[in-house]
């Protein structure tokens, strides 16, 4: 079916003006994970490093991989030389690996989310791919796939390649992994749209690890969970990845419920001080009170309500949801067709379509646009000669 043009229009009520932010990093963006309506964005298209952010696409992958039976979490993986070696250095890791050990497959993947193993995920990269090099040409052509251009990744991990030996990247010694805004939210949205399940992982606020002959136990890295010094009641983060260079400086991706939908935050580059180790978490919190004291989710369409767009009717079977400045009108906002699959569902002679809001303040994530071909089948004469004498003679009587 084809989709009609969507405008990304920012019209507000003459009387609404719209909320300034001041959130202290290089890039950022809150969205809703549901829909794809993005509240608030800075410089989401620009392409900057992202440390262990990088570890969403891996441990997606290696999610996928579980999930179509490839392998188990019960596997055991056993660390090669210089992956245990890495271990060892406190700038690269921070849970410790032996050569001589092996290490299940749910233990490598917890500890490459909640505390950002470095080794753990390469080592499940292995497991995947075969190698470090495949994996990330794997890695490449899924977010390819997902209508993400440009996109710079090296590596499993996040690092820069100076720190990895040469068989643990693609490119140069000096390439780092990098995306934008807009390429992490298109990102997490597949990722928890289909996947749901991984914050059961990223919202243990502790990680048991078997280290020698013992069991240690190590804080998430994520300081907004509940227990950590930068919670805040009301505000219940469950996910999901911190990211941490020279080059990267310090990022968080995070996620939350919050009025009956899923809130996506983003912060790349946090500002302030080296020493200040709660910046991004900052940051991230000045997206969620910024939403909570400026926006509502409100219902702007009935459940089985009609309208109209280019003299075409679209029916809503549920009601439909859109975060909208608190004094803003329901009725100065304007729908269209969606490109993509995103927005709320309404039927169109008998047909399932996705409809969207085009003047909310920061528009939708840039998905791809999904297009069906159609196949067409032509019918061809395949007859042999003598079946086509028998045919005649059928059609003579």
């Amino acid at each position: 079916m084809l989709t009609l043009p969507v405008f990304a229009s920012t019209v507000h009520a003459e009387d609404t003006a719209t909320p300034q932010l001041e959130m202290n990093a290089t890039a950022g963006m809150i969205f809703d994970e549901h829909t794809g309506q993005v509240v608030y964005k800075k410089d989401a298209d620009e392409k900057v490093a992202i440390g262990s952010i990088t570890k969403i696409v891996t441990l997606y992958l290696v999610t996928k991989a579980i999930k179509e039976g490839k392998f188990t979490e019960k596997d055991m993986l056993r660390p090669t030389q210089a992956q245990a070696d890495m271990t060892q250095k406190n700038e690269l890791t921070n849970v410790r690996l032996d050569a001589d050990k092996t290490y299940s497959v749910k233990d490598l993947y917890e500890a490459a989310w909640i505390v950002s193993s470095n080794s753990a995920a390469m080592m499940l990269a292995d497991k995947v791919a075969g190698s470090q090099g495949e994996f990330v040409k794997l890695m490449r052509k899924t977010v390819k796939d997902w209508g993400i251009k440009g996109a710079e990744l090296y590596n499993v991990s996040g690092l820069n390649n100076s720190d990895l030996q040469p068989d643990m990247y693609l490119g140069t010694d000096q390439d780092e992994n990098k995306l934008s805004a807009n390429d992490i939210g298109v990102i997490v949205k597949h990722v928890l749209d289909e996947y749901p399940e991984i914050l059961q992982t990223t919202s243990k606020a502790k990680l048991d690890f078997p280290v020698g002959n013992e069991t240690k136990t190590y804080d998430s890295l994520n300081l907004l969970l509940k227990g950590h010094r930068d919670y805040q009641e009301g505000y219940e983060f469950d996910g999901l990845k911190t990211g941490t260079t020279d080059a990267a400086g310090e990022s968080f991706v995070g996620t939350l419920p919050i009025q009956d939908t899923r809130m996506v935050t983003i912060v790349l580059n946090a500002q302030g001080e080296k020493e200040d180790r709660d910046k991004r978490f900052r940051s991230t919190q000045k997206l969620v009170h910024f939403l909570a004291d400026n926006y509502e989710r409100k219902e702007v369409i009935k459940k089985n309500q009609t309208i109209t767009i280019n003299n075409k009717k679209y029916k809503t079977y549920e009601p439909v949801y859109t975060w909208l400045l608190k004094n803003n009108n329901v009725e100065n906002l304007r729908y269209n067709v969606s490109r993509n699959d995103l927005g709320f569902t309404a039927i169109h002679n008998k047909k399932t379509v996705k409809l969207i809001a085009t003047n909310t303040d920061g528009g939708y994530l840039p998905y791809k646009q999904t297009i069906v071909k159609k196949a067409i089948h032509k019918e061809t004469n395949h007859k042999s000669w003598w079946d086509q004498i028998i045919e005649f003679f059928q059609h003579l009587f």
